[in-house]
């Protein structure tokens, strides 16, 4: 249990990646803080399952792109719990905007959600973590060099965005916090499985060198990885089954 004990928030963590990481780090023996923009329910049942497994697990409902909402949320976590081992900074969302269609607004929203929760969580998060830290941020091979894609925009500028603050703040707190990034390729979720139809998943997958989609539980364990690294800070790991070697 490479974990046991550790205080561990994940932003984003009721659901898809967020929900992966958050039952690994519980089976590590980690305390599991989980926050949710508005689905409290979802929430409320992936703490209620960690819980049924000895894992101390609480969920806390915060907009992330408001700053008044982050320091409410990181004054609650101080006084619950009076420390912070492990930031996920994992909340966003992708919006399909195209070009013709941006507007400040959604250009805003998806910096907001984005990239500028990360921020602010990050200065947060530092202020509560003792002598040794770890954020871990989650961007996306869309943010990358030569990886972009038209029609959501803003979301690449935005993980483009989270990438060069990895690098910064890795800068900035060394050595007491690593700092690092993953980001995914095409990961094999619950909302792909529902939402996307047979010809486009084949077309995805035709495209990944490896052949597959990358499995959320595989994924989970990057983070893992980099939650527990002592020698790794400012690193970018794309976790994609090799299709960003494409720069497509």
């Amino acid at each position: 249990m490479v974990l046991k004990d550790k205080i561990a928030l994940i932003t984003g963590g009721s659901s898809g990646i967020g929900a992966a990481i958050a039952r690994l780090f519980a089976k590590e023996g980690a305390r599991v803080i989980l926050t949710y923009r508005s689905n409290e329910s979802e929430a409320r049942e992936l703490v209620e399952e960690l819980s049924s497994t000895g894992c101390l697990a609480v969920c806390l409902q915060a907009d992330l792109g408001r700053e008044a909402d982050v320091k409410r949320l990181f004054q609650e976590i101080k006084d619950r719990f009076g420390k912070l081992d492990i930031l996920i900074n994992n909340a966003g969302r992708t919006f399909n905007v195209a070009f013709q269609d941006l507007t400040e607004a959604s250009i805003r929203r998806d910096l907001d959600t984005n990239l500028v929760s990360t921020m602010l969580c990050s200065h947060c998060a530092v202020e509560l973590m003792g002598e040794q830290g770890w954020i871990v941020n989650t961007t996306s091979i869309r943010g990358m060099t030569d990886s972009g894609r038209p029609g959501i925009m803003g979301y690449c500028a935005a993980k483009a965005g989270v990438i060069s603050f990895t690098k910064n703040l890795a800068l900035e707190l060394a050595p007491r916090v690593c700092v690092n990034a993953v980001a995914p390729g095409f990961v094999y979720t619950q909302y792909m499985e529902k939402n996307v139809s047979d010809e486009l998943k084949e077309s995805w997958r035709s495209q990944i060198p490896l052949g597959r989609f990358v499995d959320i539980q595989e994924l989970a364990k990057v983070y893992l990885f980099l939650a527990t690294t002592q020698v790794m800070t400012g690193t970018v790991l794309p976790v994609d089954g090799g299709y960003t070697i494409l720069n497509r």
